[in-house]
């Protein structure tokens, strides 16, 4: 069974099992780390926050959902973005252990599955530190005898219950940037609807994205085109001061 066939049914199991299917949050202060750890950028300078650098990670997040289209386009989209002159923006990235493929763990601990790593999956940061949220599988539950890559119990409040201050922010299936080791080409992607990371194929799959920068993107603004002038006049009445305190001691 391809990882395809995992999601659509680890998707109609949850819709099954859940009396709402939490594929909208909305920001919630004290969940998380997010109103400490994600500080607002204005990287055009319009008065309008465009990104968030994340303190944790070291990374500067882009505050629109972008997509759902293919991975193609949308790896595309991230590398040619630029916003206020700054371009080197890509799609998140997460460690691929390259063996045993994708075992779907949901007790967690693995990089495919529920609750996986987090000190190796941005997106997976996200979701679970930052903004608090929770997988549709407890940490540490067994896998449900009929299905094991499933739970066969939701753990209360799972799902996208917290979007932050992101803009489309959506309980749904976002890409990374990484292609999946010995999966043919297919292409990991990070579930906001589940909690899940797994890998399906980049060609078929519509999947949402967000940009994300290495570093503190703001620090790569260039100067305001008044400073240059502004440092030339300084420096030229400075220059003068000497020239002007002789001739009124003359």
């Amino acid at each position: 069974m391809n990882t395809g066939t995992y999601k659509f049914i680890g998707r109609i199991v949850a819709i099954l099992a859940a009396t709402t299917v939490p594929a909208f949050g909305n920001p919630v202060a004290g969940q998380g780390t997010w109103q400490t750890t994600l500080q607002a950028r204005d990287l055009d300078r319009n008065g309008v926050v465009d990104a968030f650098y994340d303190t944790e990670l070291n990374i500067t997040w882009l505050r629109e959902v972008h997509g759902p289209d293919i991975w193609d386009r949308e790896n595309a989209w991230a590398n040619s973005l630029k916003i206020g002159g700054i371009g080197n923006w890509r799609l998140p990235t997460m460690v691929d252990t390259g063996s045993p493929g994708c075992d779907f763990s949901v007790a967690g601990g693995t990089d495919c599955g529920a609750n996986v790593q987090t000190e190796t999956s941005e997106m997976a940061h996200l979701f679970y530190v930052t903004l608090g949220n929770k997988s549709y599988c407890a940490p540490g539950s067994s896998g449900s005898p009929d299905i094991p890559f499933w739970c066969d119990t939701p753990q209360p409040g799972w799902g996208l219950t917290n979007t932050g201050d992101f803009q489309g922010l959506v309980g749904d299936d976002y890409w990374t940037g990484l292609i999946a080791y010995g999966s043919g080409g297919s292409t990991w992607f990070f579930s906001f609807f589940s909690g899940f990371q797994a890998w399906h194929g980049g060609l078929v799959n519509r999947d949402l994205s967000l940009a994300v920068h290495y570093g503190d993107a703001e620090r790569e603004l260039p100067e305001p085109k008044s400073m240059p002038l502004t440092l030339v006049a300084l420096f030229a009445a400075l220059a003068l001061t000497p020239t002007l305190r002789r001739r009124n001691q003359g």
